[in-house]
């Protein structure tokens, strides 16, 4: 079964985090949330993506599955728990375990 949405923070002014149900945690900068938007017009957009697109109205879990953002730009964003996670490049996930930054 896959891991699903427990909790989403804020992780100072530039990153949101998101608390796993299976003990993990992510911390996902802003900057890599905007440029992973599935949207049409993101996908269309240069890949380039700049200070102003990357600023976050509100980020909250849409049951425990879906990350929803606001934009300060007034786009939309919604991520599924698998393309969140695939996002994650702390060192277990990018499987370096032994330089590990978080808690699994």
């Amino acid at each position: 079964m896959a891991a699903t949405i427990k909790r989403v923070r804020a992780v100072g002014r530039y990153a949101v985090g998101i608390d796993w149900s299976d003990g993990h945690d992510s911390i996902l900068p802003h900057r890599h949330l905007r440029a992973a938007c599935p949207c049409n017009a993101c996908r269309a957009a240069a890949p380039e993506v700049g200070p102003e697109q990357c600023e976050v109205a509100l980020a909250r879990a849409v049951g425990d599955g879906t990350l929803f953002i606001a934009w300060g730009d007034e786009h939309e964003t919604f991520l599924v728990a698998d393309e969140l996670r695939a996002l994650c490049r702390c060192a277990h996930c990018v499987r370096e375990p032994t330089y590990p930054i978080s808690g699994q």
